[in-house]
């Protein structure tokens, strides 16, 4: 039976060291050195006072459809935006009344861009592609208005190189509300 008291107590000092050592490493890691992150954020390239944006079309495309019968217009509200004037506000492009279901896609089709720099230089911009599509799926209810705030990314969407200058569309951000 010395050998059962034995090996009980070995464990038991086992333990003991264990838990010693595992609080020991808790407090000399836990020292008071500590590091800084900062995080930035920028609506707009600090060099334009104006980006006016002329929109010639908003669609939207129902899961259950085909790719050429699935497409609805909204109604264009407004066909020319200065997206430089939109730092922490949104202005409504397009809204309209379609079927219930789902919508899989938006697309925002750009005709032309022109702008104006904080030194007073006008500059028309170049749109080689012009659209700007998103697969962000969301579900049109009754009685209900499903909104989307999208983002559009200047800092990435305005390109200067040898040619001049050229507007490529890159999405920010979508923020969706439904009520």
């Amino acid at each position: 039976m010395a050998a059962g008291k034995t090996s009980v107590l070995v464990i038991g000092v086992a333990i003991i060291v264990a838990l010693a050592a595992l609080g020991a490493y808790v407090i000399v890691n836990k020292s008071s050195k500590m590091g800084t992150v900062s995080i930035y954020v920028k609506d707009l390239p600090d060099e334009w006072s104006h980006v006016n944006v002329t929109f010639s079309e908003v669609k939207i495309h129902a899961a259950s459809a085909g790719n050429q019968s699935g497409w609805h217009t909204l109604k264009l509200q407004k066909q020319t935006i200065d997206l430089a004037s939109l730092v922490n506000v949104s202005e409504l492009l397009a809204s309209g009344n379609v079927g219930l279901g789902k919508y899989t896609q938006i697309r925002l089709v750009v005709i032309s861009v022109t702008g104006e720099m904080t030194n007073g230089t006008h500059v028309n911009f170049t749109v080689p592609s012009g659209e700007l599509k998103t697969t962000h799926p969301f579900n049109v209810t009754a009685d209900q208005t499903q909104s989307f705030v999208l983002d559009i990314d200047l800092s990435h969407s305005i390109v200067h190189n040898s040619s001049g200058w050229t507007f490529k569309p890159v999405l920010g951000s979508i923020t969706a509300r439904s009520g």
